[in-house]
């Protein structure tokens, strides 16, 4: 009975985890129960769910590093939209503070170690894949409908970073 419980245990172990740039990845999470969920599962409590962050790093493994470290600013931002999109007004700016950090690199200091968008499309079709996921986005959304947001200055947008941005800066 020992032998089999070391057994299970060797089997469950970080031996056989997978790792990117010495990140261990989370293991990746059973669809079905991942998608019952608006939060689905984050089993190393990060705040990104397992199967955006296994996506994040595993997209962006070959890139810079700023590119994960935005990312994954951006996955915890949407996973705070979706938690509560009817707080829309409230964790607006938390939201908009990956896209701010990205515009600091690119605009504010031209940095070419970001050589693409990395809050595109794709980002938002793996964060917003199921249907009830949409549905809190379009609700938050809406609820921002009709106000008025500034482009905040370099100097805020470099703020709106939640890493450590001078490692990135010339």
């Amino acid at each position: 009975m020992k032998r089999l419980g070391l057994v299970l245990l060797l089997l469950t172990s970080n031996t056989f985890s997978e790792t990117i740039n010495g990140h261990i990845l989370p293991p990746e999470p059973d669809p079905k129960i991942n998608n019952s969920t608006l939060l689905g599962i984050d089993s190393n409590n990060n705040g990104v769910r397992d199967d955006v962050e296994r996506w994040i790093y595993k997209t962006y493994k070959d890139k810079h590093p700023i590119h994960i470290d935005i990312a994954m600013q951006g996955a915890r931002a949407k996973q705070k939209m979706l938690k509560d999109p009817s707080k829309a007004k409230e964790i607006h700016n938390q939201v908009v503070a990956p896209l701010d950090c990205e515009s600091y690199f690119r605009v504010c200091i031209e940095q070419p170690i970001i050589n693409n968008r990395i809050n595109d499309k794709y980002f938002r079709k793996i964060i917003f894949n199921t249907s009830a996921r949409m549905e809190a986005y379009i609700q938050y959304d809406s609820l921002l409908s009709g106000d008025s947001y500034t482009i905040p200055r370099c100097k805020a947008r470099k703020e709106a970073c939640d890493f450590n941005v001078s490692e990135y800066e010339e």
